[in-house]
């Protein structure tokens, strides 16, 4: 089952930069090109010079940087292997939450061995990128976000065990989630997580591309010679957490289309054969969605003044207009009922057009604002898929479409990154 290792960590020598949370950042497919503006006016010594450098050469650039500071001892190597508990604290919707967890490397296998279990489909350029970025740097920068079910509660016993005294990395990032890291590289503790672990299935919760990229490096370096069963480049590190950790919240991402063919009127028209559309203010629509959460809603938004909630009117009609091979479970997503019945259905843009005319955005104001400037023609707004929703796709082997779930927060990058050149190895 999952082969979960520890491995040596690089990460930024504090001395060195001072303030760990001047240089961390969100994940690369959450950096705009305004925040990457910022980071790198924030710190020299920024975590977007390698996930994002500004250059011609990205790659190039992001290999020759991580490799001068480590001769500049900006960033450090640990010499054994460890574990990294994990806690993140963060507000939300008035609450104070936490959630834990831990980092280590993974073997990276393919889905159908059934060990890790995707729950969504991934577009070819993001992979494209990330796969050129690991040729040239040799470097595992950022971490994934798995889930496992641990139902006994035997990982949390450990990952409790060993928290009490102050952790060795500590930052906060834009959103105000402090991240805290506990190094363990206690052999019997070490022992105890991996053998808890090879029991477990684990879930993709985010970072898709980034395990598919990792799959395809091993497999193109398996091509080019002998790699050894432990090679460092067999493994992606990643961050594992309960599936049922009360901090573990899901925000939905809302669509934008770039450009409709259709009038909004005749959208509208479209709408009401299969959903009861009513105008709502523009300041009470996100409550309204809100309130018919457990129902099939929607909200499409066409400019100031124009935005409509959508009530199914006929779920079960409705639902038929979905692939037939499609399980029951996946024609109860909100985010299949708004691909399948809206952005098909009524604006034409079929799977295969997604990549190039949809949008995705995961805050109300900022989607909104992207409409209001112009640069996107509507917005559909969707409630939040539930974390069971997701465990069940899953363990049928059943993908969502593209973006199905947005978990908050997101994992941080520059924290720690592992080595993957062809002599690194992780122990047995």
């Amino acid at each position: 089952m999952a082969d979960v290792r520890p491995f040596p960590a690089i990460h930024y020598n504090l001395t060195k930069i001072g303030d760990l949370s001047k240089v961390i950042t969100q994940p690369y497919d959450k950096v705009t090109p305004e925040m990457r503006e910022r980071y790198l006016k924030q710190h020299q010594f920024s975590f977007i010079n390698l996930i994002l450098p500004k250059s011609e050469d990205p790659y190039t650039t992001s290999a020759n940087t991580c490799n001068r500071w480590l001769a500049e001892g900006i960033l450090v190597r640990e010499t054994k292997p460890a574990f990294y508990i994990l806690e993140e604290e963060f507000d939300i919707e008035g609450r104070r939450m936490r959630r834990k967890g831990f980092i280590g490397a993974i073997r990276v296998e393919e889905f159908e061995k059934g060990t890790v279990l995707p729950h969504e489909f991934t577009h070819s350029g993001p992979k494209a990128d990330r796969l050129a970025l690991l040729r040239a740097t040799k470097k595992d920068y950022e971490q994934i976000f798995f889930l496992y079910p641990d139902p006994k509660g035997e990982i949390d016993r450990l990952l409790d065990s060993k928290k009490g005294a102050e952790p060795d990395l500590t930052a906060t990032d834009e959103f105000g989630v402090v991240h805290r890291l506990w190094q363990i590289n206690d052999q019997n503790w070490i022992t105890a997580l991996r053998q808890a672990m090879q029991g477990q299935v684990v879930l993709i919760a985010d970072g898709h591309h980034r395990y598919e990229t990792a799959l395809n490096y091993r497999r193109e370096m398996e091509q080019k010679g002998n790699v050894p069963a432990s090679a460092a480049l067999r493994f992606k590190t990643a961050a594992f957490f309960k599936i049922t950790d009360p901090g573990l919240v899901i925000l939905p991402t809302h669509r934008l289309l770039k450009t409709i063919t259709i009038t909004p009127d005749e959208a509208l028209s479209r709408l009401n054969r299969l959903f009861e559309v009513r105008l709502v203010p523009d300041e009470s629509a996100k409550s309204e969605l809100e309130k018919h959460k457990s129902e099939h809603a929607f909200v499409a938004y066409f400019g100031k003044g124009k935005s409509y909630l959508l009530l199914m009117r006929d779920p079960e009609t409705a639902k038929t207009l979905l692939p037939a091979e499609k399980s029951p479970e996946y024609k109860e997503l909100d985010v299949a009922l708004l691909h399948a019945l809206i952005i098909d259905n009524v604006f034409g843009i079929k799977p295969a057009e997604t990549e190039n005319r949809v949008l995705y955005e995961r805050y109300w104001q900022d989607t909104v604002a992207r409409v209001d400037s112009g640069a996107a023609a509507c917005a559909l707004f969707l409630n939040p898929t539930r974390p069971e929703q997701v465990q069940k796709l899953a363990e049928k082997m059943e993908r969502m479409p593209q973006k199905s779930t947005d978990f908050f927060p997101k994992l941080i990058s520059g924290m720690v990154f592992m080595d993957v050149a062809e002599t690194e190895v992780l122990p047995d």
